[in-house]
Order: structure tokens, then C-alpha cells, then sequence
């Protein structure tokens, strides 16, 4: 018989001040399953839908491998029925008024501190993470995010007014998502008036107890219903009819595919990838207090991904002594023990970071582990990676949970190279004693949130999402609201899908567009190059293409541009982009203001211009004048909007609208001048480099303006390419260096745009094929364009020591 070790004395504890367990009773959970005989179906309509012949799977402890449940695995029949519930239920959710949501929400948010032991307990159960954060942070924030948007939707006639939900929501979760992630976005979703159905991995309870709670309310049983099945169901409920939005959460290889898949299928996709996040380290941080923030970043069970550590040089030998020592005091064990600091992830995200660990000390990288922690799978120990070459494939890979991969790095331009130089953009935290510093490393950041000395704060008014392979979507703050609306004025959207559409040979060859035979009518102009780096050149191919006015004959010839060409335009940009990006808002007002000015003492040419290819003349001046006023408009608007809000008590947030960078328009052939000002004008406010695509049909105009942008602009700030559209589409959607698309054309060109956009995930704006009302305000100058135009940046500054 094994020996049994002794209890400590209570000397012994005084002495030695261990730790002992603290283990939190999961009856309650246990009891809530029995309720079920221990078999979870789905929560749809406000019921449990348990459907006979479909297969299950087994929920066991992630620990200690108990079999605790079965859960059914959902197919396409069930996804149809919930998502039919969900429409039913919008109709009637929809049209309630933002009070009446805001109570019903005020009354889910009291369930949810009525059923909060049962939650937290459930919730550390099923994913294995300590209970000490779930119990102390995510409940009460997922307590406060319903507070938060019901009082949102309480004013949203006034606040929000023009804007209407866009209807059912998808949301797909994966199978390391937590609790939390799913309230971050069904808050929003529901406050707006949207139904939401929720796609949840098989063995996850919490989803089911959250919709049960909402269900048992009573007054509108079908606004939240939730689905468990595999990932693979995820295209499934997403080209469902009637599905406006699709929300993911997952691994950034599953969010590539799902937006290809999902290209012209009608619904927009919002993606929020990744997990890893980074943390920089000043020679003159406090290193002590910076130690904290490494463990809430990586080994606290708050984050779910791992952490990329950037060290200055001079302080690497000192903070990795530190480092290496508070690890040896971390505890792990059970996730329902209240004194430990780490759970468990199962064996699947063990043998994640197994494999990591083997590939990066096969590249030549060290590996630090320490802790208390059981030596049983699938118990993983707290893991420091240093030394990794900076051209292994290690250091540029998303580094899972538990593991900390640190760098050195000897300057602040160094650091912001290699912090910049990765694919993924979510949140990092800044470490500084000296503000200044702190501030310009944090603005420079190409990431979503930053946190200067600290990490992992969330406050449900503050915006969080992030940029390139981590996603551009947005939960929190009012930038989650608009995740869920679309203008009053723009039709629910529908399917463009084209089941003929070759991606592999679209816009591959240009169409030869040269006369037949000779040319007849008045003598052409004189032709135009391509408007690249501020002047006019000739094309890379040395050809052109023939402008037909509406007598069918030819008007003048403009440059076809190429891959070259486009290449060229994007460098062009890329060198633009630093001045104009310093440039405050009022320098790029007065710029746009004295474009409207020229364009103004050009009125008699363009709409002479305009006449030619077609347009009576009252039209064309009419265009022009609204032309000249949209430029106005949005130089009087100074739209550098940065704001300072307040977070709790935890100090103010600096809320900064950062332009996307080099920004890609391709405009469509109505209204050919005044769609090529109103894009050019809104993205230029807001920072943006632009290479544009004028109207195929009718592109001389935007020449004409580009002879007046060639004084007035830095050189590069615009550049214009002409030729076909389809093939220019192609050049610049697979372009890796363009950081967003606009496209407003063909409904296989819209289609082809969604799907491309996968490979660098670049924010794409398209019209489906649908003709815009360019000379309205709503549709041609809208709210829409300014949430198109920038992005948001959360730079938090906590106060105290």
C-alpha cells in the first residue's frame, strides 16, 4: 500500500507559506446536467431539440478524462430549422423599441448573476481553465456587457438614427473559445435587434446554459439559439438564406477558408483570428511590475493564445533572471481549484505546444520550464522559448498557450520592425516608465488595442479588434455596434453567387478593345498615360485602348495599365504614405479644398467631357457641382476624429481612427466623375494612399482631375491606372501590399474580390454588382464611408503605480 503524505501542521504552513487547494464544488454543474439525463441537444426556439439519428459525442473532464455528458452533433436540417427560427423572431425583436430590448437584456444580465456559480463552474469544467478567472473577471464582465448595451440600445432612435439592424446573425466558434468571446458579440447583436445563431464545438455546456437563461425569460424565446456541431457545419449556416452576417472566431488557416468559401454568398463575414499576443519591454519599464503583466498575458487563463516577449537589449539578462523566477512560484493544476494559476487545455492544445517546443529547439532556440505543475497529460508547464533565429519559421508562426517566445531587440525602431514585421495585428502592451516613449511605440503599433504598463484590460465601452491576419472586425464601444447595422438606405444583401466563375482564369487576359477599321468623327484627344508617383507616364506594355463616345466614335485613348503598372502604382503609394500619414488634419482639408477649387475652374471642360460620352449637359454640370461639394464636404469634416473616453476606473482610453494604409479603389462607370471624387475624397480624409481604377467607360474626367492633382498633391498620393477592369481587379486584390480593396463592378468581379482577399485578408468593400445612387448624400457621402475609410486603435493609459 502506497504511503500516504502527511497533512502539514499549521507550523509547517507558517513556515513554509505553500499553497494548499482550494477546490471549488462543481454539484451545482453536475446537478444541471442530470436535468438533461446528462444528454445536451440544442437550445433552439426557448427549448432543448434533441433529434433522433444523429450521432453524439462525449463531453468528458479535460483533466481527469470523466465522461460527463453526451452532446448531439447538429446537421444541415438543424442548422435550416434554427435559422428559421431566428428569422421568424426578428420580425418581432426587430421592430421593439430600444427600450423595450434594453430591459429584456437588463433582465438576462440578473439571470446571469442569479446563475453565476452554476456558470463559472460549467465553464471551467468543460474548458479546464482556472475558475479563479472566470469566477472574478468573465462573469462579471459578461454581467456588464449586457448592462453596458442595454443602455445603448435604450437611446439607440436618437444616437444611431439612419441605421437598421442587418438581421440574422451567424456566429461560429471554435473549439478553444471561451465564454466570454461568445458575449462579446452576442451583446451587441441582440442590443441592435438582430437574432443571433450560435454554432458552438460539440462538449461546450456554457453556450447551452447561456441560451437556456436567455429561453427561460419567455418573451422572445428565438433571438439566441444555439447549435453544437463541428466547424465544418460553419459554411452550412452561413449561405443559409437570410443569414446578413457571419461572425467566426478561430484559427486564421479556418478563417481563410471560410472566406473563400463564403465568396459571393450575400452574407458579410467578420473575422477575428488568431490568439498570440505581444508584449515590449523599455530599458526603463519596471521590470518588476512587468513580470505581472507577462503572466496575465500568458499564463493566467486569461488569454488563449501565447505571447510574443520583445526585450530591450540592455535589460535582457535582468528581466530573464526575474522572469525564470517568478515561473518556478506558478501553479498549476485542477481549473476548478481556486489557488492555482494555470488550468488545462485538454490534449489537443497540449500537443499543440509539444510540437511547437520540438520545432523550435530543432532551429536552434532554448526552452526554459518551470513551475508547479503536474507532470500528467495534458498538463503542459509554463514554457520561455529565447535565442530563436529570426529567420526560423518559428518565429514568424503564431505561438500557442502556454509558451512566451522572447526576443532582444537594441532600439525602438528595431522593435517596431520586428513587432510590425509579423502577419497578425491584435493587442500588445507596451512597457515604459518614460510616457513619451510609451505613447510612440503604442501609436506606431500596427495592432488593434494597446495597453501601456499593463495587459489584458477589457471594458465593454472600449473597442477591441485588430488588423491584417488577425481580422478587422470589432466588438465593444460603439464600433460594435455598426458590426450589426447597415444604413437605412442600403437592401439587406443577396446572393451574387456565380457557380461559372473560374478564379483561376478571371481578368487573367485582356480583351483587345482596338477599332475595327478606320477611325471616323471628330479627331481624337490626344492620349493619356498613367498617372503614377505625381505625373504621367506611359504604360509598361506601351499600349492603349480606345474611349468611345456615345456617337460610337472614338473619343481618345487612355494607357492600358498592367501588373507592372499596378506594382509600380503600389510602391508609388507606399512612399507616399509616411508624409501623408504625418500630415494633421487640416493640412489634408486645405488640399482637398483646393482640389474642389480646381475642379471648380474646370467645370466648362469636364462637363464638356461628360456631354461627349453621353450625358446632357444639365446632368454633367450638376455632376461636376456635386463633385466640387463632395470635396468640400469632407475637407470641412477634418476626419482625424481621435477621442478620449474614460474605462471604469482603471483610467482614460485614447480611441484613434489610424488610416488603412495603401487603399485600392476600383470605380464604377455611373457616374463616372462624381463616384471617382466621392471614393478619392473619403479615403483621402482619413490618411489613406490611393491606387484608383477610374470608370472603364468613361475615365477621361478623372484624368482631367488628375492634370490639377499633379500641382496640388505630394507625389504618389494618388495614383490612377487605367485599362481593364477585370485585370487590374486581379493585379491589386493579389497585391499582398495593399491593406484594403474598394470595388464597384461586375457582380463576378465582386465575387472574385472576397475570394482573393483571403490571401492577405485585406479589407474589401464591394457592391455585389449593385448600381449605387451616387448622387444622393446617403449612398454617395455616407456615414458607411467614414467606417469604410479608417480603422479604430484602443491605446489605454491605466493610472496609478
Amino acid at each position: 500500500m502506497a504511503a500516504t503524505r502527511a497533512r502539514p501542521q499549521t507550523r509547517e504552513i507558517f513556515t513554509t507559506m505553500e499553497y494548499g487547494p482550494v477546490p471549488e464544488s462543481h454539484a451545482c454543474a453536475l446537478a444541471w446536467l442530470d436535468t438533461q439525463d446528462r444528454h445536451l441537444g440544442h437550445y433552439i426556439n426557448g427549448k432543448w431539440l434533441k433529434p433522433e439519428h444523429r450521432s453524439s459525442v462525449p463531453w468528458q473532464d479535460p483533466i481527469t478524462g470523466e465522461s460527463l455528458a453526451s452532446c448531439l452533433q447538429a446537421q444541415a436540417e438543424d442548422v435550416a430549422v434554427a435559422v428559421e427560427v431566428a428569422k421568424a423572431a426578428f420580425e418581432n425583436w426587430s421592430s421593439l423599441t430600444g427600450a423595450l430590448r434594453a430591459q429584456h437584456l437588463t433582465r438576462l444580465a440578473k439571470m446571469i448573476q442569479k446563475h453565476q456559480r452554476l456558470l463559472w463552474t460549467l465553464e471551467s469544467l468543460a474548458t479546464g481553465r482556472a475558475v479563479r478567472e472566470i469566477r472574478d473577471r468573465e462573469v462579471p464582465l459578461a454581467q456588464q456587457l449586457l448592462q453596458y448595451h442595454a443602455g445603448q440600445a435604450h437611446t439607440q432612435e436618437k444616437a444611431l438614427a439612419g441605421w437598421e439592424p442587418v438581421g440574422v446573425v451567424g456566429l461560429i466558434l471554435p473549439a478553444t473559445f471561451s465564454f466570454l468571446e461568445m458575449m462579446w458579440r452576442i451583446c451587441p447583436a441582440l442590443a441592435m435587434g438582430c437574432t443571433v445563431v450560435a454554432l458552438v464545438p460539440p462538449a461546450s455546456p456554457t453556450p447551452l446554459l447561456l441560451a437556456q437563461l436567455a429561453g427561460e425569460l419567455g418573451s422572445f424565446p428565438g433571438i439566441l439559439n444555439v447549435l453544437s456541431g463541428p466547424v465544418s457545419l460553419g459554411p452550412v449556416l452561413a449561405s443559409q438564406p437570410g443569414v446578413q452576417k457571419v461572425a467566426f472566431c478561430g484559427a486564421v488557416e479556418e478563417g481563410r477558408s471560410l472566406r473563400q468559401t463564403l465568396a459571393g454568398g450575400g452574407a458579410e463575414l467578420a473575422l477575428a483570428l488568431g490568439s498570440e499576443s505581444l508584449l515590449l519591454l523599455t530599458d526603463t519599464a519596471d521590470v518588476d511590475s512587468a513580470m505581472e503583466g507577462i503572466v496575465d498575458a500568458a499564463w493566467s487563463d486569461r488569454s488563449l493564445g501565447g505571447l510574443r516577449l520583445l526585450i530591450q537589449e540592455s535589460v535582457w539578462d535582468k528581466t530573464m533572471r526575474h522572469l525564470q523566477a517568478r515561473m518556478r512560484q506558478l501553479r498549476a493544476g485542477r481549473g476548478l481549484d481556486g489557488a492555482v494559476d494555470m488550468g488545462a487545455r485538454g490534449a489537443a492544445a497540449h500537443d499543440l505546444a509539444q510540437c511547437y517546443v520540438h520545432e523550435a529547439q530543432s532551429q536552434g532556440a532554448q526552452v526554459f520550464q518551470a513551475g508547479d505543475v503536474p507532470t500528467e497529460n495534458p498538463f503542459f508547464p509554463p514554457t520561455l522559448i529565447s535565442n530563436l533565429p529570426p529567420a526560423a519559421p518559428c518565429a514568424q508562426a503564431e505561438v500557442p498557450w502556454p509558451l512566451v517566445v522572447a526576443s532582444p531587440f537594441r532600439t525602438a525602431k528595431e522593435a517596431l520592425a520586428v513587432a510590425n514585421g509579423t502577419p497578425r495585428g491584435g493587442s500588445a502592451s507596451v512597457w515604459s516608465e518614460r510616457l513619451g516613449q510609451a505613447l510612440e511605440l503604442g501609436y506606431r503599433l500596427q495592432v488593434g488595442t494597446v495597453w501601456i504598463n499593463a495587459h489584458g484590460l477589457s471594458d465593454p465601452a472600449v473597442p477591441i479588434g485588430g488588423c491584417k491576419e488577425s481580422g478587422s472586425s470589432w466588438h465593444g464601444g460603439p464600433d460594435g455596434f455598426y458590426e450589426y447595422l447597415r444604413p437605412s438606405t442600403t437592401p439587406a444583401r443577396l446572393p451574387y453567387l456565380s457557380e461559372s466563375l473560374n478564379y483561376d482564369t478571371f481578368g487573367l487576359a485582356i480583351p483587345s478593345t482596338l477599332p475595327a477599321g478606320p477611325e471616323t468623327g471628330p479627331r481624337p484627344l490626344p492620349p493619356y498615360g498613367l498617372f503614377v508617383g505625381g505625373r504621367f507616364q506611359a504604360p509598361g506594355a506601351r499600349s492603349s485602348r480606345p474611349i468611345w463616345d456615345s456617337y460610337g466614335n472614338i473619343h481618345g485613348y487612355v494607357a492600358e495599365g498592367g501588373a507592372k503598372d499596378i506594382r509600380g502604382a503600389v510602391e508609388a503609394a507606399h512612399q507616399a504614405t509616411p508624409g501623408w500619414v504625418g500630415q494633421s488634419p487640416a493640412a489634408r482639408a486645405a488640399l482637398l479644398w483646393a482640389l474642389a477649387a480646381a475642379l471648380e475652374r474646370r467645370e466648362s471642360t469636364l462637363a464638356a467631357r461628360l456631354e461627349r460620352q453621353g450625358v446632357e449637359l444639365k446632368t454633367a454640370k450638376v455632376e461636376v457641382e456635386l463633385s466640387v461639394g463632395r470635396l468640400r464636404a469632407w475637407g470641412a469634416l477634418q476626419a482625424q476624429g481621435h477621442t478620449l473616453q474614460a474605462a471604469g476606473l482603471r483610467g482614460p482610453v485614447l480611441r484613434l481612427q489610424e488610416p488603412l494604409g495603401v487603399l485600392a479603389i476600383v470605380c464604377p462607370d455611373e457616374w463616372p466623375l462624381l463616384a471617382f471624387v466621392s471614393l478619392l475624397a473619403a479615403a483621402l480624409a482619413y490618411g489613406n494612399t490611393l491606387v484608383v481604377v477610374p470608370s472603364g467607360a468613361c475615365p477621361l474626367p478623372a484624368l482631367e482631375v488628375c492634370q490639377d492633382m499633379a500641382t496640388l498633391f505630394p507625389a504618389g498620393l494618388v495614383n490612377v491606372v487605367t485599362g481593364d477592369r477585370d485585370h487590374l481587379t486581379r493585379c491589386l486584390v493579389l497585391h499582398q501590399d495593399i491593406q484594403a480593396l474598394w470595388y464597384f463592378g461586375s457582380a463576378q468581379g465582386s465575387q472574385f474580390v472576397e475570394w482573393a482577399s483571403a490571401g492577405n485578408f485585406k479589407s474589401v468593400w464591394v457592391n455585389g454588382g449593385c448600381r449605387r445612387a451616387w448622387d444622393q448624400e446617403a449612398e454617395g457621402a455616407g456615414p458607411e464611408f467614414r467606417l469604410r475609410a479608417a480603422r479604430t486603435k484602443a491605446l489605454w493609459l491605466p493610472m496609478g503605480d
